[in-house]
Formats: structure tokens, sequence, C-alpha cells
């Protein structure tokens, strides 16, 4: 007895000293990236899509659902166990720590497998541009820039109703996208990709998300129940997920550099549409940091304006979509969503999606 009790210390001492380990390796942006992101990372996701990626299916939301059945037939074990054991101090004590193993490994897995991209040096170290802030008129010649692009690519769609594209198009138009972009990119090279539909799209609508990269299968998921026209800009984003962006305003502006080299319509007018809204949100955040709301109403009216009545027409079946299959418990899950990122050095929560026009910005400016 004592012989498995001192193994089970023992194993748990372990999974907490390769814990402290991997926080102190993460504290060195320079170590994460040269040899986690650079030299390990690549060669564990080629490994995950070769493993799962040949597969119709999403393999990460069955293992989901399965974790889910796992987790309430364990509860239900467990509640069981718990009124037949006469010493329930040390049952619990001994649940608590089997439970403690359990979230030391997955935890391990996570940042291994992933996780460890969050810390990197990331997009500015590589293209060397600068991180400079900007005001809100600086942004505001950026959301009319962005207008007339969206204009532009609009009226070359000839659909007078909200584009559609077909998922298996919007796959092959990716990894067209990326193949071009590598060339001036070469950090975008991706060999084997894993782009999926979500199986459980509705779930969405709870969870709010529009698409995710699963760090345990190597997948990337885009729900196929929401307007069509966002799947590019979702795709691009986890994509880019895929080969290690973990930061949501990198994945976002590597979705900006495909849009720059690709030439699919679809995919200009999707991500730069999906821009645009950033940018609003950019400029709401430095009008609220005024307390100026009333300018901020003002001026986003204004800009609006500006956009092709089709344009206008797309943005508002969009936004209708949203608000009719919102659930209240999206809130909680945005919230819980928020420290995540938070906890994963992402300062700004889920704020850090809008960072993306700073980097745009700074990028753009660097090579005037």
């Amino acid at each position: 007895m004592n012989c498995i009790l001192n193994i089970k210390l023992l194993r748990t001492f372990f999974l907490i000293l390769v814990i402290v380990l991997i926080s102190f390796f993460e504290t060195n942006a320079a170590w994460v990236e040269q040899y986690y992101c650079l030299q390990l990372y690549p060669k564990i996701s080629a490994f995950l899509r070769f493993v799962f990626g040949w597969i119709p299916f999403s393999v990460g939301d069955v293992l989901y659902i399965i974790l889910i059945l796992l987790v309430i037939s364990t509860l239900i074990i467990f509640t069981k166990s718990l009124i037949q054991k006469k010493s329930h101090s040390l049952f619990l004590l001994q649940s608590f720590h089997s439970l403690l193993n359990v979230v030391f490994v997955l935890y391990i897995a996570f940042k291994l497998l992933w996780g460890l991209n969050y810390s990197r040096q990331g997009i500015h170290h590589q293209l060397q541009i600068p991180e400079k802030k900007y005001n809100k008129e600086e942004v505001i010649i950026f959301i009319e820039k962005l207008i007339d692009d969206v204009n532009f690519y609009r009226k070359q769609i000839k659909d007078t109703a909200l584009p559609k594209i077909n998922f298996d198009a919007v796959v092959t138009e990716t990894k067209a996208s990326y193949k071009i972009a590598k060339t001036k990119f070469p950090f975008l090279k991706i060999n084997t990709f894993s782009l999926k539909q979500n199986l459980y799209s509705p779930v969405g609508n709870y969870l709010g998300y529009t698409g995710y990269y699963n760090p345990f299968t190597g997948e990337a998921q885009v729900r196929t129940d929401i307007p069509t026209i966002l799947t590019p800009t979702i795709a691009c984003h986890e994509v880019a997920h895929q080969i290690g962006y973990a930061s949501e305003d990198e994945a976002n502006f590597i979705s900006y550099l495909i849009t720059n080299t690709s030439s699919n319509i679809y995919f200009k007018y999707s991500i730069t549409l999906e821009l645009m809204d950033y940018a609003f949100k950019d400029l709401m955040i430095k009008y609220l940091q005024e307390d100026d709301v009333k300018n901020y109403r003002y001026k986003k009216f204004q800009l609006e304006d500006c956009c092709s009545n089709q344009v206008k027409k797309d943005r508002k079946e969009i936004k209708q979509f949203f608000l009719k299959n919102k659930k209240d418990i999206s809130n909680i899950s945005s919230s819980l969503y928020d420290q995540y990122l938070k906890l994963n050095k992402e300062k700004l929560g889920v704020e850090t999606y809008t960072n993306v026009v700073e980097i745009v910005l700074n990028y753009e400016n660097s090579r005037k």
C-alpha cells in the first residue's frame, strides 16, 4: 500500500517538475521562438496532421464528446462511491489527487502540443516591424481605405444576395492562397492541411465561436452554418493557428497577408470585410477611452454611410444572423474565453482580436 502511495506521489512530483520547467522555458521568448516554434512545433504539428488530417470528419470534435461522456460517467461513479465509502475524507483526498494528476497531464500536453506558441516572439520579430500605437484619426483614415477596398471587391461580385461559397472550394482556395503567400513569406509554409467542418456548428451559438483550432489533434475547425462569405477569413485564421500563431491578432494578421497575395475576389472581400469590423471596434475602444460615445456614434454613422448599398446589405445580414442565433450562455462563454486568453499572455483578452489593426498599420507603414 505504501509502495503504491509513494509511486503516485512520485508521479505527481514529476508532473509538477515538468510544469515548472515549461513555465521557466516560456519566460524566454527567444528560446520559445528558436527551439520550439521553429524546430519542435513544426514536427509536432506535421505529425498530428499526418495522423488525423486524412480522416474526413473532425476527430477532435468526437474526442470532446467522448470526454464529456467520460466526465459525466465519472461523476456518477464518484457520487455512488462517495455514498458507499466509510471514510469520506480519505476518498475525497484520493479523488482530488487523481483529478489533479489528470489536469496536470492535460496542461502539459496542451503546452507541448501547441500552447507554448503563446510565448513566442511572433510576427513583429519575424517581419522586423515596430510596435507603435495609433490614435483614432489614423484608425479613421485606415477605415476609409478599407471601405474603398470592400466597395471595390463587392462590385466585382455579381451576387445580389449575400455571396455563398462551397466549403470544399474554401479549403481548396485556402491551400492555394497559403501556397502563393509562402513565396513571399516563407514562415507561412504548410505542407499538409487539416481544415475541416465543425461537427457541432450550432453549438457555436452557445459557446460564441465561428471556428477553432484543436491543439490535441492539429485540426482547424470551421462552422458551416454561418453566412459562408465569412468562411474564407475564418479558414485562413484557423490555419494560421495551425502553423503556430497562437495570438488572435497575429492569426488575423496572417489572414490579411493572405488577402494581399490571393487573387480570389471572395477571399479578398471576406477578409477585408472582417478587418473593417475589427477597425470599427478598435475605433470604438479609442473613443471610449476618451469617454466620447456621442462623437463615436456620429463618426461611425458617417463612415458606414460610405459603404456601398450592397456592402451595407451584406453587413446587415451577417449582423442579423448572429443576433438571431446568439444564446444567453454565450456571454458566459465569452467571459471564460477572455480569461483563457489572459492566462495565456493575451493581456487584452478578447480585445486582442482588434489589435490586428495596429499590426497592419505598423506593417504597412514599415514598408513606406
